[in-house]
This record gives structure tokens, sequence and C-alpha cells, in this order.
């Protein structure tokens, strides 16, 4: 206990500590590359008050994140885009190329709040839900075990419906891939099972790298199977499970602990969802697979909880992450700045270029620098 604390009091002091110091790198910059331009200070004291820590929220954003996080967050957001306006009304273009880093960061995060706000089911999923019999709650009312999802770090929960059969509910998630990402959306459907079961996975594909090849062809053709025991997936892949998977086609199951999972790359409409529904419903593992193969597992929890894409809140992440930020957004806004000044009319800095930038890629070195060393310790993590 006391050491999570040392290490919560060490992100809070290097939190601040960074925050002040990107705060004032922001404040001076007109002064370093050799401009003057009225509201600067003002306006980077705001970034610094605001758009810096709630940057830190942000990068700490996952599905654990509190909700009075992410509305601080958006509060941050709208109060610098109006003085940003503001500022570049006021100022002219130079001020608006200087900021344009700081822009790109207000738009990332707006897009990022967006697409994972955790929103209220859509009209469709509820009255879809009310014609069936079903009942929409709310993702921290369930009780699930850990799911084996292959998802993101920073994923959300939404439109989460309680059927007889399961849950059906929607991922959404950002994929990064270096500086692009994608936008991705899952279809998810759980079953509990009364034991735990080993681990097995159907997933589209077609002898692959499948460790099993059962008497049905088309089967085959359709899906790769993984597991260890070709006796146990023989057992829980019978006849009727195949025809319902491939039914259900594309679609994935997963088989860890007490949960069985089906999934399918795309979101949750209310086609998906009676399709689903149905394949989760004719999913069957026979009484004699549980008893020769199973055994006690621990209580579910509350929440939805997945194995994929764990986010890491280590000290050490986190202090990566928050230097990367800072570091790249001074560097970025000296680059922009040097710029900036450099279109008005007797630009003189008071330093060499040549020196501002060298400072600036050295800056953005650093951001680089730990962005890959964070990229090292995911993947071995």
């Amino acid at each position: 206990m006391r050491r999570n604390l040392g290490r919560r009091d060490l992100v809070s002091v290097a939190g601040t500590l960074l925050v002040v110091a990107t705060g004032l790198g922001l404040i001076m910059m007109p002064q370093i590359v050799g401009a003057d331009w009225p509201g600067w200070t003002s306006l980077m004291l705001l970034v610094a008050v605001l758009v810096v820590p709630a940057a830190w929220v942000l990068i700490g954003l996952s599905a654990g994140t509190a909700k009075v996080a992410r509305w601080i967050a958006v509060l941050a957001v709208g109060a610098v885009l109006v003085r940003l306006v503001w500022s570049t009304y006021d100022a002219g273009p130079a001020v608006l190329v200087a900021v344009l880093p700081l822009l790109a960061i207000l738009v990332l995060v707006s897009a990022a709040l967006a697409y994972l706000w955790p929103r209220a089911t859509t009209r469709e999923i509820q009255e879809i839900a009310r014609r069936n019999g079903w009942r929409v709650v709310e993702p921290s009312a369930v009780r699930l075990p850990v799911l084996p999802l292959p998802v993101g770090r920073s994923w959300s929960v939404r439109n989460v419906v309680e059927t007889p059969d399961g849950l059906a509910f929607e991922v959404r998630w950002l994929q990064w891939r270096g500086p692009l990402c994608r936008p991705r959306r899952m279809s998810v459907f759980v079953a509990t099972l009364p034991v735990a079961l080993p681990a097995v996975e159907v997933r589209p594909g077609g002898l692959a790298r499948s460790d099993l090849t059962l008497e049905s062809t088309e089967f085959n053709r359709s899906f790769d199977v993984i597991g260890e025991d070709a006796r146990y997936l023989t057992a829980v892949l019978h006849p009727r499970t195949m025809q319902a998977l491939l039914d259900a086609r594309p679609v994935s199951l997963v088989i860890a602990g007490t949960a069985l999972v089906l999934y399918a790359d795309h979101a949750l409409t209310t086609e998906s969802l009676t399709r689903g529904v149905t394949a989760l419903s004719r999913i069957d593992v026979p009484r004699h697979v549980l008893d020769d193969w199973g055994y006690a597992a621990p209580q579910p929890g509350h929440g939805v909880r997945v194995t994929g894409g764990r986010f890491d809140r280590s000290t050490g992440a986190a202090l990566l992450r928050m230097t990367t930020l800072a570091t790249g957004l001074l560097g970025l806004t000296l680059f922009t700045c040097l710029a900036a000044a450099a279109t008005e009319p007797g630009f003189n800095p008071p330093h060499s270029v040549g020196r501002l930038l060298t400072g600036g890629a050295v800056l953005v070195a650093i951001a680089a620098g730990c962005a890959l060393v964070r990229r090292v310790h995911s993947r071995a993590a």
C-alpha cells in the first residue's frame, strides 16, 4: 500500500512539474523566437491550466476513467477552443500558424472524446429490445468474467442488452498504427458457463493454422480452430454448434474460463443483434464436457473487463506518456512559432535560427524516443 501511494505521489509531483515547465515554455515562446503577439500570454496560461492537465486525463483514457474526468476534459477543450478562436481573430494569421500544434491536439482530443464517449443506448436497439422482452442495462451493472476480446487499450462499451441467453453489447476503440488511427467496432455476445473450461478459439479463416480438422468440410474451409486438446475441441464443436457458427458467419467463438463469447468486427445494429443472440442461444456446451473438463472459477466481477489491450497504469508508463506529450508539444510549437515569426516584417530572432531549430529537434527527438520506449515495453508486456 505504501509503495502504491509513493508511486502515485511521484506521478502527481512529476505531472505538476511537467505542467509548470510546459506552461512556462509555451508562455515564453514569442520571446524565444523574437515575436510580439498580443494575447499570447493569457492564451498559453489557459493552456497550461486547462489543456495540459486535461491531456494528462486523456492519455490515460480507458474504460475505467471516471465520467467526471471526461467532463473536465470536455470543458477544458471547449474553453480553450473559444479562447483560441478569439485570439487568432484578434491577432491575425501569424498566431494561427503558431498555434497549429495546439489546434491539432484539440481536434484529436475532440474526435477521441466524441468516438469513445459512453453514450446511452441507441433508439433502434432500445426498440428491438422492448419488442423482444429484453432489458437494456448499464455497463457497470452487469456481472461478467474477464472476456478474451482482441480490443485496443482505450475502449468503451455501449448498447448493453440483457437477454435470456446472455448479454449483447458493442465495444469501440481506436486502433493506432504509429501516428495514424482507425476507428474500430465490435459486436459481442456473452454467456456465462456454470464452470470454467480450457481455452478454445474458433475464428474465421480456413486451414490457416487450425489445430483441428473436423468432419464438416464447409466448417474446415470457413474457420480455424485453436486449442490444445483435440478430444476436448471435438467434444465442444459438435454438429449443432458447428452449424450455428456457419449460419452466423463471419463470427468468432472464444471460450476461456466461464466466459463463452461470440464476437464479430462490425457495429451492433438491430440485424446483427438479432443474429448474434440467435447464434448464442444455439451454442450448446454438452453436459459431459462440463463434467469432464470443468473446474472451479472465481466469481464474476462488476462491469465489463477484457484481457486484450490492457491499459498500462504503471508509474513508468504514466511518466513516459506525460513526457512524450510535453516535449512533443513544446518542440512542435517552437517550430510553428518560428515559422509564424518569419512571416512578419523585420524578423530578427534573439537566437540564431540554427539554435532554435536544433532545440526544437531535440525536443521532438525526446518525444519520439519516449514513444518508442513505451511501444517496446507494450510489446514486451
